[in-house]
């Protein structure tokens, strides 16, 4: 891990630090979740739990140096920010997870500190694989993982992909996509925050 990430972890809540190491999704396989120190401190809970995918959501790449060889891995370079969009990497990251699950795999999704970028992912394949919505999915994947919590941009995201799951074909989806893509919001957390409580009333 490069030595300035070490503060990430350094400095985590009592919630955070009460969180499991390697969460399993509840009702959905061998699907795990968590923060980017598992990989490092805890490669036993990994072969416990026969992980043999893992997908990562992160602003670095942690695989430059030839690390986790032993596992199949997508790696995808996005920072927890609601400006940043992962909304376009659904399909590929739903994918990864489908295929691996169909398998016989088993996979853990982590970014940071398995909170916000990790838990849209995951919600996002829950919202495909078994039609639910933003809100449901992410309920689920807090029973394993309390403090699961996307930052409002991802929640946002997730609404749209709910909406582009419900399309009537690829060509409705893809309409969809464009125009949030041409009209998204853009702002600073604190107006991002204010949207998103707005959004709950």
């Amino acid at each position: 891990m490069p030595p300035a990430r070490f503060w990430e972890f350094a400095h985590l809540s009592d919630d955070f630090k009460k969180m499991g190491w390697v969460d399993q999704v509840p009702r959905a396989g061998k699907l795990y979740i968590g923060g980017l120190h598992a990989l490092y401190q805890k490669p036993d809970l990994f072969e416990k739990a026969k992980i043999t995918h893992i997908l990562s959501v992160l602003d670095f790449d942690i695989y430059e140096a030839g690390a986790f060889k032993e596992y199949k891995h997508y790696m995808l370079r996005v920072d927890d920010d609601p400006n940043e969009e992962l909304l376009k990497h659904f399909k590929e990251t739903c994918s990864f997870i489908d295929e691996a699950l169909r398998n016989g795999g088993g996979v853990f999704v982590h970014c940071a500190m398995g909170k916000s970028r990790s838990a849209t992912c995951v919600c996002a394949y829950l919202m495909q694989r078994f039609d639910m919505t933003p809100e449901d999915a992410l309920a689920q994947v807090c029973e394993g993982r309390p403090v699961c919590s996307p930052n409002p941009g991802f929640m946002e995201q997730l609404r749209v992909w709910r909406e582009m799951l419900k399309a009537r074909d690829g060509e409705r989806a893809e309409e969809i996509y464009q125009k949030w893509s041409k009209e998204r919001f853009r702002g600073d957390w604190w107006t991002w925050d204010k949207r998103g409580r707005e959004t709950k009333l």
